[in-house]
């Protein structure tokens, strides 16, 4: 799970070009190979392991830094990756965090395209683990109507955003009822550990965190065995 990449800059959300390089570099070398989102739909599906050392690359927010800088590296490195979008803020800016970054434009997704994938980071970037039932259910229609409103192709799959559920039990069935009524396939927290096969819940995914404050050993240690106690 990545979020910025810049040119020199380095910090908790942003990897420097550089260091997202030899990053890309250390899963090559290692034969690591970048897969899709549907190619992980399929196999949740089947629930079917994918190939060894497949990784899932993605980016959160859909920052105008992901085209210019992450773009081309991957492209280097022919690799793939997913972007999951707030729709409400696209050509916008990032409201929930100050309003620091610019955000893609629909023409800029689409220039991230076939390298990229779009999917789902909800509508208005809220924490689902602050919303009852209603408000997350609303959300997702609104996230869903308004990539069919800017005809983006997308991939029916979600990242919460801060990586937040309801922790109400109640609520979060709705929720997830929610998402199946969207017609969404997988749905992605944090959690910092490696996914086994089978997938035993479909909307509780985990990503690892990289950070642009990560040393390549600690990249290494992530990518390898996950979150470590």
């Amino acid at each position: 799970m990545f979020h910025k990449i810049d040119p020199e800059r380095q910090d908790a959300l942003t990897v420097s070009v550089a260091r997202f390089e030899r990053q890309l570099q250390w899963l090559q070398a290692r034969r690591y190979q970048s897969i899709t989102l549907e190619q992980l739909i399929a196999a949740v599906d089947r629930q079917k392991p994918l190939p060894a050392r497949s990784v899932l690359i993605t980016f959160d927010d859909a920052y105008v830094n992901n085209l210019t800088h992450a773009l081309p590296v991957l492209q280097s490195f022919r690799m793939n990756a997913v972007v999951f979008v707030p729709t409400a803020f696209v050509g916008q800016c990032n409201q929930w965090d100050g309003c620091t970054e610019p955000l893609m434009t629909p023409d800029q997704l689409r220039q991230l395209l076939p390298t990229f994938e779009l999917a789902l980071h909800s509508h208005q970037h809220m924490n689902y683990k602050h919303l009852n039932a209603s408000e997350i259910k609303t959300d997702l229609l609104q996230n869903t109507a308004a990539f069919d409103a800017l005809n983006l192709p997308y991939v029916r799959a979600f990242a919460y955003p801060y990586g937040g559920r309801p922790k109400d039990a109640t609520i979060k069935q709705a929720m997830k009822t929610a998402l199946s009524e969207s017609g969404i396939r997988l749905a992605f927290r944090i959690g910092n550990r490696l996914n086994p096969f089978p997938v035993s819940n479909r909307f509780e995914l985990q990503r690892l965190d990289i950070r642009g404050t990560d040393s390549m050993a600690q990249f290494a240690r992530k990518v390898r065995f996950g979150k470590i106690l």
